[in-house]
């Protein structure tokens, strides 16, 4: 994470990295949506960064297509034994709740410092088990005590549906898509209550019930779907060559834009943002695959470390005006100057974040787990997974 930059890094072939760009950009638009309402009415460039990240949560979607590719591309050759279901899952967990813990642990530690507080402490724990606080409000169900944690509910419900799969060896995709239908399908449709928008999603009264039937979950499976096509090699040769004409890419891309821009059909569901989301996935992994494109390192650094950017962002916009108030400084500046203060810490914070906690901690934990593969997660090639 700390070699010399360069302007362009070499790539292996296992690694994609426009998947990184497209984090990157996932992350910033997701960070300075909730950094911007430092803003005050009469602020410098109000208008204008409320033009450009109005429709930053359109950023959950681009994840979570991102996220059901890459189950299918880092598991196309996995036989589907007891052995590698059980590695998969260990290296998803560390991937995720080690950071994820510690952010939220400090997220709450800035708020209540370390008084005790039952009810606080309840949301804590149920946030690091990725269960629901509540069964209203659709589809984030109570956030998390890190409010951003809410998604990750989903992402680790999804590792679950994709460990489950993997039972079936050859059959998994098959098993993947029955479990689909039946809960995007089968039981909203058997209660009356099938939609394709995650907030009119029914209310069981059971905040995992109606998480893991509310369709904000089909981004996932558009994801799925895109990276099956994806290693199909007949496909793969056939939409590449399409894709690596620009032309073509850049005519997606700039309707990806205005529909972000405009706001047209915004919102989580898979025929709003994440429709958009799954096209622009599309049309730039196959323009990669077809025009063999290279991009800057430093674009490539920040999607490796758009986690840490995602998980960073909120805390760091609650604990710059505690800083400048325990130092005896005022909280000066307009909303513009706070912005750029904001986004700058969060981008400093989340290089040492990626480097410490999701390659050295994260590898380090995978070490005291039986049975684990040596750790490869701070090797470029696995940057993907």
């Amino acid at each position: 994470m700390f070699e010399a930059p360069g302007l362009i890094r070499s790539k292996p072939d296992s690694k994609i990295d426009s998947i990184q760009i497209l984090r990157a950009i996932a992350a910033v638009i997701v960070t300075v949506y909730h950094s911007k309402d430092v803003f005050g009415k009469e602020d410098p460039l109000k208008e204008e960064v409320d033009f450009f990240f109005n429709s930053g949560p359109a950023g959950v979607p681009l994840f979570f297509v991102i996220s059901g590719f890459i189950m299918v591309y880092i598991t196309r050759k996995m036989p589907g034994t007891i052995r590698e279901i059980y590695q998969f899952m260990v290296k998803r967990f560390i991937r995720i709740w080690p950071t994820y813990a510690i952010m939220s642990i400090w997220y709450y530690l800035i708020h209540l410092g370390f008084h005790i507080n039952p009810v606080f402490i309840k949301v804590v724990i149920k946030s690091l088990l990725f269960i629901p606080l509540s069964h209203t409000d659709a589809p984030f169900y109570g956030g998390a005590m890190l409010s951003v944690g809410w998604s990750l509910n989903y992402e680790i419900y999804f590792y679950l549906l994709i460990a489950i799969s993997l039972l079936f060896a050859r059959y998994r995709w098959t098993a993947f898509f029955a479990l689909i239908a039946i809960t995007l399908v089968g039981i909203p449709m058997y209660t009356g209550y099938f939609t394709w928008k995650p907030d009119q999603s029914a209310d069981y009264g059971s905040g995992y019930l109606n998480m893991i039937t509310n369709p904000i979950i089909w981004n996932f499976v558009l994801g799925v779907v895109i990276g099956l096509i994806y290693i199909n090699p007949r496909a793969n040769a056939f939409l590449s060559g399409i894709f690596s004409k620009r032309g073509v890419t850049s005519a997606v891309v700039l309707l990806v834009i205005w529909q972000y821009l405009s706001g047209f059909y915004g919102g989580f569901g898979p025929f709003q943002w994440g429709f958009g989301a799954a096209m622009l996935f599309f049309a730039v992994i196959f323009h990669e695959a077809g025009a063999k494109t290279r991009f800057p390192a430093w674009l490539i650094r920040t999607g490796d470390m758009s986690f840490s950017i995602y998980l960073i962002h909120l805390p760091v916009l609650v604990f710059i005006p505690i800083v400048f108030n325990r130092l005896g400084f005022p909280v000066f500046g307009s909303g513009t100057a706070m912005l750029f203060l904001a986004v700058s810490v969060t981008l400093i914070l989340s290089q040492l974040s990626y480097y410490f906690l999701e390659l050295k901690l994260s590898s380090f934990l995978k070490s005291c787990f039986p049975m684990m593969k040596p750790d490869q997660s701070a090797k470029p090639a696995a940057r993907n997974a």
